[in-house]
């Protein structure tokens, strides 16, 4: 009974991967241009990142997604009090399970930055895109292929796709504000650092579907963020909260906790002779989905992050909590040294 219960899970989620959701990390800061647009040049003259997320492996073929981008500023030496202008590359892969539905996508973006003061600014991003979107493997397991006892593969699944590989433009937007305060001195730290914005991705609503004749279209995602890192004076210790929303469709996604982080080696700014290290440790959660367990490690300009998500779904109930488990690494720069700016 439990099997039989597996598949209809199967068919009742994997239509709302395809066509109702975006792929989600339990980092979405460590990928940027993913979240919003406008995040490209924001905080760091140039930054890279690469994301990988393995899902739902403890219910056979896992969900894995592998995502990278780049985006760099390119006038920030005869602009940088005024504005920031950049450009980035967006490229992932995901793959749902079995049977295989598989989506690659490119995305060039292209973003500017006025300052409003010394600590603050607001920029503004576009992105456009190609989405390719494909089943590889038919050998599919169907709830119509279940005889009442087991399963039967003599019986026929009643599937058909007559579109196997479909193609479409994607363009998104947004808006980010962000907000620096760097006043440490030798004996105390006091820095501040704010990141907000709203974004919609899909916003052209492309078709969206495996019939020839489908007519289901991409529904719009509306995402918002806020973050930080609040350093605690006269010691090494900071606070990095968090809280993401996205809305699409029917469905949305509440994803907000805190880190709290350590400097082991504090950052020189003036001589540059010690490379900074901290690690963060952090309890996030993904309302009514799953509860979060974050680990990052700053070094000098390099970030390497693990994420453990557990379910607290009724998907529990199969995966023995073991939801998911995810890694990014991020190279970032900005040639104050400055770890944000």
């Amino acid at each position: 009974m439990k099997k039989i219960n597996l598949v209809f899970l199967f068919t009742a989620v994997l239509p709302l991967m395809v066509y109702g959701q975006d792929v989600h990390f339990s980092f979405p800061e460590y990928s940027p241009l993913l979240l919003n647009p406008a995040l490209a040049g924001a905080n760091y003259a140039m930054e890279g990142n690469v994301n990988y997320r393995n899902q739902w492996s403890s219910l056979g073929e896992a969900y894995k997604t592998t995502a990278a981008s780049f985006h760099a500023r390119i006038n920030s030496k005869n602009t940088r009090k005024t504005n920031h202008f950049a450009l980035g590359l967006q490229v992932m892969n995901d793959k749902a399970g079995l049977p295989g539905i598989t989506g690659n996508s490119v995305a060039i973006s292209v973003a500017d930055h006025v300052m409003l003061s010394r600590e603050s600014k607001v920029g503004v991003g576009l992105s456009v895109g190609y989405v390719q979107r494909a089943i590889t493997d038919f050998n599919g397991q169907w709830a119509s292929q279940y005889d009442g006892t087991s399963y039967n593969a003599g019986l026929a699944s009643g599937e058909q796709f007559t579109n196997p590989i479909y193609g479409f433009a994607d363009i998104a937007g947004g808006v980010v504000y962000t907000y620096q305060h760097r006043n440490s001195t030798l004996a105390k730290r006091m820095d501040r650092f704010l990141s907000a914005g709203v974004s919609a991705s899909h916003v052209n609503r492309p078709g969206n579907s495996f019939l020839a004749n489908g007519n289901d279209r991409l529904p719009v995602r509306y995402s918002a963020f806020l973050n930080g890192e609040i350093a605690l004076a006269e010691t090494d210790f900071s606070v990095v909260p968090g809280i993401w929303y996205h809305r699409q469709g029917p469905f949305s996604q509440l994803l907000f906790g805190s880190s709290v982080k350590i400097i082991l080696i504090p950052e020189t700014r003036y001589t540059g002779f010690y490379r900074p290290l901290s690690i963060a440790i952090g309890l996030f959660g993904r309302l009514n989905d799953a509860a979060i367990v974050r680990l990052a490690v700053d070094y000098d300009h390099y970030s390497f992050g693990y994420a453990f998500d557990f379910n607290t779904s009724g998907l529990n109930d199969y995966t023995g909590g073991r939801g998911s488990q995810e890694l990014f690494l991020r190279y970032s720069f900005t040639p104050s040294r400055s770890r944000r700016q």
